[in-house]
């Protein structure tokens, strides 16, 4: 069937302008955009690798031209990537960008975290072996299953090919809490080290009130912070809440507010590092003319 369009008839010109901002507008369920946030999530998070996600949401959902709702499931990390093939409006929040995961996700333009440098950690007593760092790819058959990653995690292109290329060697630990149960791991002298972020030991350490001292390894080759973004599910749906996400985030009150978020939540060695990165990361001169860093 075919609609004709008269020229004399002016509510013919109404109907086909109607049709025109309904066929072109997008698809959303309801007056919202709603995003269903898949992972672990901590309204009390203290450390860098968190950073009260919920503040942070509701940031974005301030500074969007769209009104952005987003709810919650609990899950792991491996069943959230599962979940995000099958729920049309599903999102991750914190995740490093891989080939891989851009098959099956879209991801934001920025992150939403950036992540300070990747450490071993170790007990405070056996520092002093690695006085001159540790070298992933040197580990031997005398170390089997002596260090331990968390499984279907992604540490960054670098690591990652070492890990697969040490996997036999290596213990990985799946389930939620990786970080809880390797340095529980760690302390019963069951693994003599993991990689992870050191605000995040820390912040275990801490919540928890176990008396355990920790040294952090710098890794070779890992010496500049990684960013994590939000990323969506691979449908029409997810396209607009990156693409909502993506408008939020390069308003400048935003960027603000991430810069100060990460200041008052990373420690003192990271801190200068992490807000020098994301002022180059918005490419925002002004922010250094107006003395951020100092302010922050």
């Amino acid at each position: 069937m075919s609609i004709r369009y008269s020229s004399s008839n002016p509510a013919s010109y109404k109907l086909a302008g109607l049709l025109g901002l309904i066929l072109s507008a997008p698809m959303t369920y309801g007056t919202e955009l709603n995003a269903v946030m898949l992972g672990e999530f901590s309204e009390n998070a203290i450390d860098v690798t968190q950073m009260k996600p919920m503040a942070v949401l509701a940031l974005l959902k301030k500074n969007s031209l769209q009104n952005i709702g987003f709810s919650f499931q609990q899950m792991s990390m491996p069943r959230g990537w599962l979940e995000i093939t099958k729920i049309d409006n599903a999102c991750m929040y914190n995740k490093v960008k891989t080939e891989a995961r851009e098959q099956i996700g879209y991801y934001s333009q920025y992150p939403i975290t950036l992540y300070p440098p990747l450490r071993l950690i170790v007990r405070a007593a056996d520092a002093s072996q690695y006085s001159t760092g540790f070298d992933l790819s040197t580990i031997e058959q005398q170390h089997y299953m002596r260090y331990a990653v968390a499984k279907s995690r992604s540490y960054g292109k670098m690591l990652d090919t070492l890990i697969s290329a040490k996997q036999e060697l290596l213990f990985f630990r799946d389930g939620a809490n990786s970080v809880g149960k390797l340095v529980d791991m760690l302390a019963l002298n069951r693994i003599d080290g993991f990689i992870e972020y050191a605000d995040s030991v820390n912040t275990y350490v801490i919540e928890n009130k176990i008396n355990f001292d920790f040294k952090s390894i710098p890794i070779k080759g890992v010496d500049k912070p990684s960013p994590g973004y939000i990323v969506c599910s691979k449908t029409a749906y997810g396209r607009q809440l990156v693409d909502a996400i993506d408008q939020a985030m390069r308003n400048e009150y935003f960027q603000k507010e991430l810069i100060s978020i990460h200041n008052e939540f990373s420690s003192i060695d990271d801190k200068s590092l992490l807000t020098s990165e994301l002022i180059n990361i918005f490419s925002q001169p002004e922010l250094l003319k107006n003395k951020v860093l100092t302010q922050l």
